[in-house]
């Protein structure tokens, strides 16, 4: 139900087309039963006409079952596309603390599992609708053979429809467990590649980390999902053994209290053998049924979990120059791992201008990366409000906010495609950058694209800093750019990079540790414990000296 539901929100004229079709096509397979049966019953009496009834329901039912084949499967896999780009567009859309806390495993989960499930799901909606159509149109012959035969056999159906609720909810309790551990095994995984080389170093990490995590995860999915599939096994053949049951009750049982011919014997039994294989993937279905109502449940209560942030009108666009940012009174607390309480960062007030070079430092969970964060929009303030030239706020437009920064975090990400790849000059000025940069020689940009990212961890921050440059957003922060970099790139970057930005107005945050540079900063912010406060770069200037 939730399937044809998710598919008739997609289009209920292509649902209700493939759902027609699919029915017709069941009752003119049924209708060739029913043809042959009389063919049979008077083999010596036929006529030319039979042989062009019986080429006309072939063709019926291979044409009707080709169009609801194409429109469900074409109907399914628009609904399966577009809901994952649902889910994908309202993940960029949540704000980054939210994500931070829901975890890439889980988000992982749904957009690759729980869709893929459904998915294969959908996939069976077509056979599904014509096993139904050829279901009831030889239940309508078998009354038409024999209504008494056919009570028969509609209580046998019965019984085994009622036969099958309680084992089912069990099967789907299973499943659902299990695909709650999927999230953790996600986790692991996640855990294994991003860790392969600490866990090849570390023989006795190793171990712990296959014989307390992942095996005993790995297991408890196996154990709950071969329990659930199990359910389901059981049931799918105490359901085929119901029905030879009732063909055994019909040859056997039945002759005994209802006079019955053999050639109706005959069309009921060659009926009922017909019945058998669409009642069996009827059945076979149910597993996979059971998993996507368990991903669609999964699904829907992931995403309510997202909040979506509000994102401007199309006509708003970052300004060209920002003159100042300034932050009043600025707060913003979360926990932190093995503390008690929370953690708060500020209030605090500053004010960042136009053509500086703002460095900020402070030791490790001085709540540097958290300020960071609160400068870019990424987190928004709980007490105060960052102002862009005293227009654009960061607690109310904060989608516009964003628009004003480039930045580079520790944990960075790539991207192969650069941006406006179709234009001629900026791909030229992007391939200058390269060679400033060094690494000409071993990357190179075609149509837009980098032609490799499998770089040194520097050389990867070198490129991300050309797509930075390439950005050319009003805003510049840079994270611990220069940790991974030589000492002649490092240089570089302080003395020619932040300069060359400085120089073309730009706002300039660097944190960074490279006390030796400090003196090269117009303003250095000190982070301490959750308190933000200005230092004289003077002192510093002096010693460098």
């Amino acid at each position: 139900m939730d399937l044809l539901l998710l598919l008739a929100r997609r289009s209920w004229r292509t649902l209700l087309i493939a759902t027609s079709t699919g029915l017709a096509c069941g009752l003119a397979a049924a209708g060739l039963i029913a043809n042959i049966n009389h063919s049979l019953a008077g083999f010596g009496q036929l006529r030319p006409a039979d042989g062009l009834l019986f080429a006309g329901l072939v063709v019926l039912v291979v044409s009707t079952r080709i169009v609801s084949d194409v429109s469900l499967l074409r109907l399914g896999q628009t609904a399966i596309s577009d809901m994952r780009l649902h889910l994908s567009g309202k993940l960029i859309d949540t704000p980054y603390p939210r994500l931070q806390r829901l975890g890439k495993h889980r988000l992982l989960a749904m957009l690759t599992d729980d869709t893929q499930t459904i998915s294969q799901a959908v996939e069976l909606v077509p056979v599904m609708l014509v096993n139904s159509g050829i279901v009831l149109a030889c239940l309508a012959y078998l009354g038409w053979l024999s209504l008494p035969l056919l009570g028969l056999t509609a209580a046998l159906i019965l019984l085994g429809a009622a036969s099958f609720h309680w084992p089912q909810r069990k099967a789907l309790t299973s499943i659902g467990k299990a695909r709650e551990l999927k999230d953790q095994l996600f986790d692991q995984y996640r855990l294994l590649t991003d860790g392969s080389k600490e866990l090849q170093l570390n023989h006795s990490r190793r171990l712990q980390f296959f014989e307390r995590l992942l095996y005993p995860i790995s297991q408890q999915y196996r154990r709950d999902f071969v329990r659930g599939m199990s359910i389901y096994a059981l049931v799918l053949n105490w359901g085929n053994g119901i029905f030879y049951l009732l063909i055994g009750t019909v040859l056997f049982l039945a002759p005994q209290f209802i006079e019955l011919s053999a050639t109706l014997v005959t069309g009921y039994i060659l009926a009922l053998l017909y019945m058998i294989t669409p009642l069996s993937e009827l059945m076979n279905a149910l597993p996979t049924l059971g998993r996507a109502s368990v991903s669609l449940r999964k699904i829907r209560a992931l995403e309510g979990q997202l909040e979506v942030a509000g994102t401007p009108a199309d006509t708003l666009s970052p300004a060209r120059h920002v003159a100042r940012l300034a932050c009043r009174e600025v707060r913003h607390s979360y926990y932190r791992e093995g503390e008690d309480g929370r953690f708060t960062l500020g209030p605090f007030d500053l004010e960042l201008r136009a053509g500086e070079v703002v460095f900020i430092t402070g030791g490790n969970g001085s709540g540097k990366t958290t300020l960071a964060l609160l400068l870019t929009g990424l987190y928004q303030p709980e007490g105060g409000d960052l102002l862009l030239d005293e227009q654009v706020s960061a607690s109310t437009q904060n989608h516009l906010y964003r628009q004003h920064f480039s930045a580079i975090f520790t944990d960075f990400c790539l991207f192969e495609h650069l941006l406006d790849g179709d234009d001629p000059h900026l791909m030229q000025q992007a391939r200058d950058y390269l060679a400033h940069l060094q690494l000409a020689h071993k990357v190179n940009i075609e149509g837009g694209r980098l032609s490799t990212l499998d770089l040194s961890t520097g050389q990867r921050k070198r490129l991300a800093l050309l797509a930075a440059y390439l950005d050319d957003r009003p805003c510049y922060l840079f994270d611990e750019w220069a940790a991974d970099q030589d000492p002649v790139f490092k240089r570089f970057f302080y003395t020619k990079i932040l300069p060359d930005l400085r120089q073309r107005g730009k706002l300039v945050i660097v944190i960074s540790h490279d006390d030796a540079y400090f003196h090269l900063a117009d303003r250095l912010i000190k982070v301490d414990q959750g308190c933000v406060s200005e230092t004289s770069t003077e002192p510093l200037a002096a010693a460098a000296y």
